[in-house]
């Protein structure tokens, strides 16, 4: 994080102005430091779908997991989820069976369910940094678990496959909505708060001084690794969408909603995913006139 120059203020007229400043920003640390690029809402309105219901078929360690997620315990969820969805990707073929589908599903309905990591708890912090941002890698890559190819095949027998892939599009929704809640728009201002305070507020102690930085640094990088995660998943999402729908324009603005797009942001998002190809023209009927 650059810092701002120290000498040439010391000699500037309006310096004491400034540290004065800098000092009534103290009380407010705590909101500086806070949303959005904080724990993402817990996911209450996400039910449980009939098609992973029955806990008789459930695989014991996805019981685990299941109960770390329930108790807060978030850090081991995401270590023990990144451990599973790396073994899921076994999954991801044609011939899965009901049982893989029923786990795959499982801890793909986790990992969209769980909030990510809180920074404003400073143990989380050290742990990201640390971790390098563990709960962003697992919700990137949950379409691991899932056998995509398998529920958009016509010829595959797998039961409740509809309800299946409707599963999936609604986690990958979620988590796309997810990681906008972790982007800071306004992060640039953030930084320039926190270093004015580093570097001016003489009252802060050297631990406040290094917990501030610290905590400043990680949420920019996790608000840059957030952006580049969304472009990625945008072009991966619309075309799954076009995948399963490739004539009903209306299912896939569900869709896109669900992910916390607008109707007035969706042609833009297609023109910077997709494009104006044949194959996505029905994507734009009905839709508000072009907006970059």
């Amino acid at each position: 994080m650059p810092r701002m120059p120290t000498l040439p203020l010391l000699h500037n007229p309006f310096y004491n102005a400034m540290n004065h400043s800098c000092l009534c920003f103290l009380p407010y640390l705590p909101f500086l430091l806070s949303s959005p690029c904080s724990a993402s809402p817990p996911q209450k309105r996400f039910p449980l779908p009939s098609v992973i219901s029955n806990p008789d078929k459930r695989n014991p360690e996805l019981l685990r997991l299941q109960k770390l997620l329930d108790s807060g315990q978030l850090i081991l969820f995401y270590r023990g989820a990144d451990k599973m969805r790396k073994e899921a990707k076994r999954y991801r073929k044609k011939d899965v069976t009901p049982q893989e589908l029923t786990d795959g599903l499982f801890l793909c309905y986790m990992i969209a369910k769980a909030p990510f990591l809180d920074l404003s708890d400073y143990n989380n912090v050290e742990w990201v940094s640390e971790h390098t941002d563990l709960d962003h890698t697992v919700k990137e890559f949950m379409s691991n678990s899932i056998p995509f190819i398998a529920l958009t095949d016509k010829n595959s027998k797998l039961p409740n496959k509809e309800e299946a892939l409707r599963l999936y599009l609604s986690a990958a929704a979620l988590v796309i909505k997810q990681f906008h809640s972790q982007v800071d728009y306004a992060f640039k201002a953030t930084e320039i708060c926190a270093d004015m305070l580093i570097d001016y507020a003489s009252d802060m102690s050297g631990e406040q001084e290094t917990r501030l930085f610290n905590t400043t640094s990680a949420r920019g990088a996790r608000s840059n690794n957030a952006q580049y995660i969304i472009k990625s998943k945008e072009r991966g999402f619309i075309r799954e969408l076009m995948t399963c729908f490739p004539t009903k324009a209306r299912e896939v603005r569900k869709y896109l909603n669900l992910a916390g797009y607008e109707d007035k942001e969706i042609p833009a998002l297609l023109n910077r995913t997709v494009g104006r190809v044949p194959e996505a023209g029905y994507l734009y009927k009905g839709l508000p006139e072009r907006r970059e």
